[in-house]
């Protein structure tokens, strides 16, 4: 299978995945097979890199990591205009060059995996479902109903394992009692719940208790809402503690 991983980074960052570890998401999207294309886009400020030595160098080594990583670094420099009150603002949109990617290089791919919540990228996703391949979005919040209902497949990037590191704890942590990690609901009952949560090297999934008293004050728990919770290894099975909601549902 011929995988591709394309990645809207500022919209990932600005929608609950600062921070995201990109070895972690290539390890994940490698589980089948080694992706053929690993595309990463983002917004440089040129003027501030000439003048900022600590933000120049923050960055090249940023990049530097990505590229150690298998990544290919699409950069776009961010453009500064003043409005009608001389106030200033930068703008830098890299989706036309991350679609334009997408689609001709779907032509030789069997999956896409697409990390965005940005609507714009329905049209794109058809485009590259009528060429044969399947899209699947990661994505963590604010992200666009149209998308989620074109895509073949939706992970929120909460699930992932040490996608986004917990506070804390060590990698190796995830999974273990009394160590936090993160699950989404499947079934609700009167009163009580379970969580659906990925194993630590993703080969497989594991089931969480919750009972109501542990979600947080207010929340109507609904399936395929994503919590952050305390795994307890209780006499009668897995319990989750101390529940805080990372992603609700949208409606449909």
């Amino acid at each position: 299978m011929k995988i591709g991983i394309f990645v809207d980074a500022e919209n990932i960052t600005r929608s609950g995945g600062y921070a995201m570890r990109y070895d972690v998401l290539k390890e994940y999207c490698s589980r089948y097979n080694e992706p053929l294309r690993l595309n990463t886009y983002l917004t440089v400020d040129v003027e501030r890199s000439k003048a900022d030595k600590e933000y120049r160098e923050k960055h090249m080594t940023y990049l530097s990591i990505l590229r150690s990583f298998g990544y290919k670094v699409i950069t776009k420099a961010i453009k500064w205009f003043e409005d009608e009150n001389g106030t200033r603002y930068g703008k830098a949109n890299a989706d036309l060059d991350m679609a334009v990617d997408i689609l001709t290089q779907s032509q030789n791919l069997d999956k896409v995996y697409l990390l965005t919540g940005d609507g714009d990228f329905t049209r794109v996703v058809q485009a590259v479902q009528n060429m044969g391949a399947r899209v699947e979005l990661i994505a963590f919040r604010y992200i666009s109903r149209e998308l989620l209902h074109e895509v073949d497949q939706f992970t929120s990037g909460y699930l992932i394992p040490n996608l986004l590191s917990v506070e804390g704890q060590k990698p190796e942590d995830w999974g273990k009692d009394g160590f936090r990690v993160r699950g989404v609901c499947y079934s609700v009952h009167e009163g009580f719940g379970f969580l659906r949560v990925y194993n630590r090297d993703c080969s497989g999934t594991f089931e969480v208790f919750f009972h109501f008293s542990e979600l947080p004050e207010g929340h109507f728990v609904n399936p395929e809402d994503v919590f952050e919770f305390t795994l307890i290894d209780a006499e009668r099975g897995l319990v989750a503690k101390e529940m805080d909601v990372l992603y609700k549902k949208i409606g449909y």
